[in-house]
């Protein structure tokens, strides 16, 4: 008989910091101070906010030189020049906008403005993501590996992600989304698999690390709550070896896509 999966959801409160500092260092002594301690197969999830704020990725607005391109992309959807100008320098391709917003391309992934946020930052400063989040996010794990080892706490799997949120096409508010990952595995392919009445599963993938960084966002927060910081415990399916290359990644091309191609080739009832 099978056994159910518990799965713990750990806050982890630190202080705010809005200049350059050591991650690893900070969310390690961050864990001592709330009386936790990492253990085998644990998932640490870290605001990539957070992350790239370590990495000295905040700017300031009035020092951004703007371009004409940013001008006309500012007029159009009501956006700061000097946020339009950044969202054009981070992104891949920027596909449209609303009032306030663009929605932009970042390396496979689509992002609202980039991933560039102005909140919970001092005003007119910006911050952006981390320059190279996935060394971002194995740097973390390497040093967090070896302090739990000094401390004679010897895990081998755990696992790293950097976490963002996102919104949903035509569904309200906010989930979280993986920016990046070390350690683990972000997806789990369930093809070949047998649903309840013994069909073969054709398609289906699970997207653990989008997930995981859903349930972290619930105790992390969005606004002032001070939790940058929180270990998931109890998923091991996520250090499994992959068992397909598409286990080991989150994104696919715009041209795979199932929303975006559909939007380019619009079916007229």
């Amino acid at each position: 008989m099978k056994t159910n999966p518990r799965i713990t959801v750990i806050p982890i409160s630190t202080q705010a910091r809005f200049e350059k500092f050591d991650l690893g260092s900070e969310v390690w002594q961050a864990i001592q101070r709330s009386e936790e301690s990492l253990e085998e197969g644990d998932i640490v999830v870290i605001s990539s906010k957070y992350a790239a704020i370590s990495e000295g990725r905040m700017v300031k607005l009035s020092e951004v030189t703007v371009g004409k391109q940013a001008k006309s992309l500012a007029a159009k959807y009501d956006l700061e020049p000097e946020l339009a100008q950044l969202v054009l320098q981070e992104s891949d391709a920027v596909l449209g906008g609303i009032r306030g917003f663009v929605l932009s391309v970042v390396s496979d992934s689509i992002a609202p403005n980039a991933g560039i946020d102005k909140s919970n930052v001092p005003k007119g400063w910006s911050v952006q993501y981390p320059e190279n989040p996935f060394q971002t996010a194995l740097n973390l794990h390497e040093y967090l590996l070896q302090s739990a080892r000094e401390k004679e706490n010897h895990i081998h799997k755990l696992g790293i992600i950097l976490s963002d949120s996102r919104v949903t096409p035509t569904r309200l508010g906010t989930v979280g989304v993986a920016v990046a990952y070390a350690g683990m595995k972000p997806t789990i392919d369930m093809r070949g698999t047998p649903d309840l009445l013994g069909n073969k599963l054709i398609v289906t993938l699970k997207a653990v690390a989008d997930q995981l960084a859903t349930a972290a966002q619930l105790v992390m927060g969005e606004s002032n709550e001070g939790r940058p910081i929180v270990i998931i415990r109890g998923y091991q399916e996520a250090f499994s070896e992959p068992r397909s290359d598409l286990e080991k990644k989150t994104t696919i091309s715009p041209e795979q896509c199932l929303i975006l191609s559909s939007l380019r080739d619009p079916f007229n009832l």
